[in-house]
């Protein structure tokens, strides 16, 4: 068997609850989904680029009823992840708005990017084509991790297409030189020229099996909620994804990309985006997330204009999988603030 890459992360930390500073909508009610449920139907989308010739397919899944209003929202997952991340959160909210939850570039079941660029500006500007695709107008923006990161630079960049935003433990950049932190220090060799030749085939060496339970402890504040049912799809999943020849190339490359982006110089930065965005926003973060440090939470809220704070108590780094109702709660209340 081989190793996978080990993250120590920090501590949990379940006292910061206490800066939460959103509400949470007690009438909102539902139960979610399984997190192995059936996921949502899908379609590959041909998103124009900039350039005016056809992307790569792009494959996008639709909950199914939505609001009556014609409320869209657009789903947006982090690195490693794919679509189904979403079912229990968008099943939720489907009742407020139809959503659209998209597999990036070379994740899920979408295509590579063209000429392997995997790069943030590359992901953000296929994410935009996408949203233009199946969008009519502004959309309930989520994303969480990588996905977090992009949907703050495309509402800096393309605020016509964003009525609110939602980060759930937002990829956001972490420099500190601590021994306690999230985003290990670590996984900065991976931007060291050659490196991904000796990463790649160890992920490769790793069963649908060992990959699903690494990704539940490092994800997830108490991975007892993945229940033996769920661990079973999800590595169905990932065993239909395993062979593909793109799969870990995609991992490293998109993880040497949003690093890349950490190190943009001060006006380009996360910050600087986040600093222009006008929409509400609510910020979402767990007590015991091991890739993002939450001590993060605060500074990340405070970079948005009109922004509120949900601290989720023993939950990790994918709150709409863990914690899904109380995500929906708070998000029902800035979704009606919108």
């Amino acid at each position: 068997m081989t190793a996978p890459i080990t993250i120590v992360g920090p501590m949990p930390r379940d006292q910061l609850s206490r800066w939460t500073t959103t509400s949470l909508d007690r009438d909102f009610t539902g139960v979610p989904l399984p997190l192995g449920g059936l996921p949502w139907p899908g379609r590959l989308v041909r998103a124009a680029g900039t350039d005016g010739q056809q992307e790569q397919g792009i494959f996008v899944r639709t909950t199914p009823g939505g609001s009556a209003t014609g409320t869209e929202a657009v789903f947006v997952h982090g690195l490693a992840g794919s679509s189904t991340n979403w079912t229990p959160l968008a099943g939720l909210m489907a009742s407020r708005a139809t959503g659209f939850a998209v597999d990036l570039p070379g994740c899920g079941r979408s295509d590579p990017p063209r000429c392997g660029d995997y790069s943030v500006e590359e992901d953000l500007r296929v994410l935009t084509a996408t949203i233009r695709a199946v969008a009519r107008g502004p959309v309930h923006l989520v994303g969480n991790s990588l996905g977090g990161y992009l949907a703050t630079l495309l509402a800096a960049t393309q605020p016509e297409l964003v009525r609110s935003l939602t980060l759930i433990s937002p990829a956001v950049p972490d420099l500190r030189l601590t021994a306690d932190r999230g985003a290990d220090i670590r996984l900065a060799v991976l931007l060291a020229p050659g490196i991904g030749g000796i990463v790649e085939p160890r992920l490769a060496g790793l069963s649908a099996g060992e990959r699903v339970a690494g990704m539940v402890e490092l994800c997830f504040g108490d991975p007892q909620v993945v229940t033996p049912a769920d661990r079973a799809i999800a590595t169905q999943e990932t065993e239909w994804r395993k062979d593909l020849p793109w799969t870990q190339r995609a991992v490293v490359q998109q993880l040497r990309g949003l690093m890349r982006g950490h190190l943009q110089l001060r006006d380009r930065s996360f910050w600087a985006a986040a600093a222009t965005v006008t929409v509400p926003t609510l910020v979402v973060w767990g007590t015991r997330d091991r890739l993002v440090d939450v001590r993060l939470a605060k500074r990340t809220t405070a970079a948005f204009a009109d922004s509120e704070l949900l601290v989720l108590a023993g939950v990790g780094h994918v709150a709409q999988m863990e914690a899904p109702l109380d995500t929906a709660r708070a998000m029902a209340v800035l979704w009606d603030a919108a």
